[in-house]
């Protein structure tokens, strides 16, 4: 999510382009931004690769950025200068870009798009000002559906009942995974269909359920190590503690029923049902079942609920929380 007083999409609708942005945050939301500002400074045309001039990090001197920013434009009305990687530009260089922020060029836009930034320094607390500088916050949990029903909208896909909550919770949210799987789900319903939680199941499950299967499988082997890469490739993708926790314990809570219901003879399909398990990944939860006994699932629970409430109300890193978990899980047995 964007923060900033610009409605950027808005403003480039009705043809307004500022001379000046700096967008910062989240990769996916802050790129499709800078497409979108690139071609409306461009427009396409021909002559465009005549006024077009890119940057690189640390190569961006305020020397180099203000030549090329206030060079007219050729055989068009409009120069674009683009500087990527602008969280390295060294901070003597923005400090001498500052009077051209304050009074830049009417032909020329210049874009500059960064990883992060420091709001505490001069060059930042001027661009707010100014109103030109946008972050792209990543989404909290409770934004993902409604940012997935947003994106679908905007890209004319159909979304039925309960499917935009089922994507949130199957992909998580990095806004580029949730993009790309809009787009897979699309071509397999069929454009123009509706996407159902059915679809979502189908297509989407097994990218997080392989995490969790993976998760398990080590925590059932007593495999520390292996637990721990894949707990810390969770976090890396960005998975909030809260969620992994969340998940680990309904996933056990699946393993218990499928263990009860299995020992009880019932049919295949009336424990999927039951546990809300896709048919597909059945087998392989019994399998992960087998490793645990009841008294090995009870006191993992109760670690696992330690551990939501520590995250909730700790506080120390939720990384560090989760290595404890993944600790204890290992060692918990029957």
């Amino acid at each position: 999510m964007a923060k900033g007083d610009i409605d950027l999409e808005k403003e480039l609708a009705s043809g307004n382009l500022r001379p000046v942005y700096f967008l910062a945050g989240e990769s996916y939301p802050r790129d499709r931004a800078a497409r979108d500002i690139r071609q409306a400074a461009l427009g396409g045309r021909a002559e465009s690769a005549f006024n077009v001039d890119a940057f690189v990090g640390k190569e961006a001197t305020a020397n180099r950025v203000l030549a090329a920013a206030r060079t007219l434009p050729m055989l068009g009305p409009r120069r674009l200068v683009q500087v990527r990687d602008a969280h390295a530009v060294p901070a003597d260089d923005l400090k001498a870009m500052l009077p051209y922020i304050n009074d830049p060029s009417p032909t020329t836009c210049l874009l500059m798009i960064a990883d992060k930034i420091d709001g505490r320094a001069k060059f930042f607390r001027d661009l707010k000002k100014l109103g030109v500088l946008l972050k792209f916050e990543p989404l909290k949990e409770r934004q993902i559906a409604d940012w997935v029903s947003a994106e679908a909208r905007r890209a004319k896909i159909k979304l039925g009942p309960g499917a935009a909550q089922r994507i949130a919770e199957t992909v998580g949210s990095n806004m580029g995974e949730l993009a790309d799987a809009l787009t897979r789900l699309d071509l397999y319903a069929g454009t123009g269909t509706k996407i159902s939680r059915d679809h979502v199941d189908e297509v989407l499950a097994s990218t997080r359920q392989h995490s969790i299967f993976e998760l398990t499988n080590a925590v059932g082997r007593r495999d520390a190590r292996q637990a721990l890469q894949v707990l810390h490739s969770m976090i890396g993708a960005r998975e909030s503690g809260i969620r992994i926790v969340s998940m680990l314990a309904r996933h056990l809570r699946q393993l218990w029923l499928i263990k009860e219901m299995s020992a009880a003879g019932r049919a295949r399909d009336d424990i999927a049902q039951a546990a809300g398990v896709h048919p597909y990944f059945l087998r392989d939860m019994q399998t992960q079942s087998e490793r645990f006994d009841a008294q090995t699932l009870s006191r993992t629970h109760r670690a696992l609920f330690e551990t939501d409430r520590a995250l909730k109300s700790s506080p120390l890193p939720d990384a560090l929380l989760l290595d404890e978990l993944v600790m204890k899980l290992v060692a918990v047995r029957g």
